[in-house]
């Protein structure tokens, strides 16, 4: 396979050089253009680590307010990383509008009542499908876990019996120290500003591309 020569070529659009202060405001003005665009704005990368060795899978952010809330399986391999090590980061890569957000920082898991009560928002189909996936374990075949969700979905068919909440499954909130915003620019001098915080202010640097 020959792919040294695919390229994209970017251009240049309005300054993320500005007088903004606070970088979770700013992500979430990114996030507004997003959603006008891109098929899925809360697609993210997670990368969590175990014993120094990196692992990264797409998620699905549900929600932004001074943290940044994502729900998983705790006993998936991302769980047991996040049980050893509470650091992580996140990538946003927005290819529609020419603009990356990478985060870094610590995750918390939330309270059981939180959990429950977006558990309880998604579709019931949805709600099955986590209670009979137990995340990266093998499977003998994949036709296994079909039979499984149909023999629960039958079980609690009667009397549309409440699902029950998965022991594993849980959610996190990632507590930003780093936000650093990119945005494609003419001959690949791309335009990059960090945010570090110190305590409780924020420290914004420009980067070079």
């Amino acid at each position: 396979m020959k792919i040294s020569l695919q390229r994209k070529e970017y251009k240049n659009s309005k300054s993320i050089f500005d007088q903004e202060s606070n970088p979770l405001k700013k992500f979430k003005n990114w996030y507004k253009e997003a959603e006008k665009k891109v098929l899925e704005p809360n697609a993210f990368t997670l990368s969590t680590s175990y014993k120094n060795k990196p692992s990264s899978r797409m998620m699905l952010l549900k929600g932004i307010d001074e943290k940044l809330i994502f729900f998983t399986n705790k006993i998936s391999r991302k769980g047991k990383d996040i049980a050893s090590n509470k650091f992580a980061s996140m990538v946003f890569w927005w290819k529609e509008i020419d603009k990356q957000v990478r985060i870094e920082g610590k995750l918390k898991e939330l309270p059981k009542k939180d959990t429950s009560k977006y558990f309880y928002s998604r579709p019931r189909q949805s709600q099955i499908a986590a209670l009979v996936s137990i995340q990266s374990s093998k499977l003998h075949s994949y036709n296994d876990l079909i039979l499984e969700f149909k023999r629960i979905e039958k079980k609690y068919s009667k009397n549309n019996e409440k699902i029950p909440l998965p022991k594993f499954w849980t959610g996190y909130t990632l507590d930003p120290k780093l936000i650093e915003f990119w945005q494609g620019g003419n001959y690949r001098l791309h335009q990059r500003l960090e945010f570090k915080k110190n305590k409780n202010r924020w420290i914004k640097s420009v980067l070079a591309p």
